[in-house]
């Protein structure tokens, strides 16, 4: 994956310019994020026998969405984004 190129918050309409820390909690966050993801995606290798593998499948599939959600939120709760976009 590729890393975004830094923003100062000048270039994007609605976002303010972001202190170090902010950038650093936000990265945080995105850390946990992909190492939660990753930990699913290892989990849909090792359901045992007999568990009905689609509905394990679509619960692993339904966490991730949610935690991409979640890290979602968190960043825009550091951001602060204006309330319209």
């Amino acid at each position: 994956m590729s890393e975004a190129k830094p923003q100062d918050g000048s270039t994007v309409k609605g976002y303010r310019e972001l202190s170090y820390g902010e950038i650093g909690k936000m990265n945080q966050f995105k850390d946990l994020s992909r190492q939660f993801i990753k930990l699913l995606r290892e989990q849909m290798g090792d359901i045992p026998p007999g568990i009905d593998t689609w509905e394990a499948q679509e619960w692993i599939r339904q966490a991730e969405f949610d935690m991409k959600r979640a890290c979602m939120a968190a960043c825009r709760a550091v951001a602060r984004p204006d309330a319209d976009c």
